[in-house]
């Protein structure tokens, strides 16, 4: 996602929407609970646990969208994270918490490998 500060402006190369909404990051294939925050056409900003910027592969599950985005962190700090997305898919299964939204991410994989 570009970002490019012109006279104290943002401009970013995508709008952000306001979501405020729960929301699940498979890292390396564990479901940990997030709260999504905003969410654009090329990523979103969360709420969530610090991860060292090794982990991976994370994927975002958007229950109230029905879709599993594989991201890459670009920043985290004050338990907030900003997700760039490389690649989305929806789903159709009814999650059932956690745990499930770790089982549509491999549902619904393979995923391609960020290298």
């Amino acid at each position: 996602m570009s970002q490019i500060e012109v006279q104290g402006m943002e401009k970013r190369a995508y709008r952000r929407y306001p979501a405020s909404r729960k929301a699940y990051l498979v890292v390396g294939g564990e479901p940990l609970r997030c709260r999504l925050i905003d969410i654009a056409k090329g990523g979103a900003r969360i709420a969530g646990p610090e991860l060292s910027p090794q982990a991976g592969p994370l994927h975002l599950v958007d229950p109230a969208r029905r879709l599993v985005h594989l991201t890459r962190m670009v920043w985290q700090g004050d338990g907030q994270m900003g997700l760039q997305f490389i690649e989305s898919r929806a789903f159709t299964e009814a999650l059932g918490g956690a745990e499930g939204a770790g089982r549509v991410v491999d549902r619904i994989g393979p995923w391609p490998t960020d290298g």
